[in-house]
């Protein structure tokens, strides 16, 4: 796929997965425009994408605002897409997490990461269908996670979101396709992202047995597995091996992940109990 001169906006572009797919695009030749909420973020982005630029003619932008709220949402999609430049591709990669004991989380907690991860991924993408309906045409990708088709212990409120995202991203798949508009749905595992470093001291012990046992890949992996998704019109972007076996595993063997999941929850449980009593 040629994807010189097409115009992807990327949404949490500053940084992560985001920020690897700017790079990877900009080096193919697209105009790139990311979305962030830190200016100085985005700006350091926006240097790193300067040395990968391969004509003068591509257009680097960069917009700051809160996807969570619709009118900045809507207005960085407006400005970034005028004069001339209308969205070919939308990847939503702006997200957050916050993992714990569902009774210990404020319910704050779970309103944030919805706003942030489900309708920040919603709200850009109202913006943009109109304009690729009229043109019959058009990407979109939304980045969900391991967590967004498979319940894990401590990601009650980041499950929640997530599984929001690949339902909106499922039948968006379906209404959309008449007007030649294509919805990829991304399923990363754990990822080596300042997000990951943020929620690693939150996750309770159950969790970290359950992550544990899986691979944590890079931003730069997850991205490649991307850009591959987009040119090959995945529905469903599964970036490695594991993934791709959990998927399997979880739409077609859910119990034996509900008994694995049991048995690992069951082992920390009863470490915690001996050592209480020692």
């Amino acid at each position: 796929m040629d994807f010189h001169g097409q115009h992807v906006i990327i949404t949490g572009g500053s940084s992560g997965i985001g920020r690897a797919v700017a790079g990877l695009l900009t080096a193919r030749g697209a105009h790139i425009s990311i979305v962030a909420r830190r200016q100085q973020l985005l700006d350091e982005t926006l240097a790193e994408l300067e040395t990968l630029r391969v004509s003068p003619s591509q257009r680097l932008a960069a917009y700051s605002a809160d996807l969570s709220d619709r009118e900045q949402a809507e207005q960085a999609i407006m400005s970034l897409t005028a004069n001339g430049y209308p969205p070919d591709i939308l990847i939503n990669s702006a997200g957050i997490t916050h993992p714990g004991y569902f009774e210990q989380l404020p319910a704050e907690i779970f309103r944030t990461v919805m706003e942030v991860d489900y309708f920040g991924t919603l709200y850009p993408i109202r913006a943009v269908v109109p304009t690729m309906m009229a043109r019959r045409r058009g990407h979109i990708v939304n980045i969900s996670s391991v967590a967004g088709f498979l319940g894990v212990f401590g990601y009650s409120a980041y499950c929640a979101a997530k599984f929001a995202v690949r339902g909106l991203s499922d039948v968006l798949r379906q209404e959309l396709k008449p007007y030649g508009i294509h919805v990829s749905v991304v399923f990363p595992p754990d990822t080596d992202t300042p997000q990951l470093h943020y929620e690693e001291p939150l996750k309770p012990p159950e969790t970290r047995r359950i992550s544990g046992t899986a691979k944590t890949l890079t931003a730069g992996e997850v991205a490649r597995a991307i850009v591959r998704g987009i040119e090959r019109r995945q529905v469903y972007i599964l970036p490695n091996f594991e993934t791709r076996l959990y998927f399997l595993l979880a739409n077609g063997f859910s119990g034996l992940f509900r008994w694995y999941f049991d048995r690992a929850i069951a082992q920390v449980r009863r470490a915690r109990e001996k050592g209480a009593e020692a």
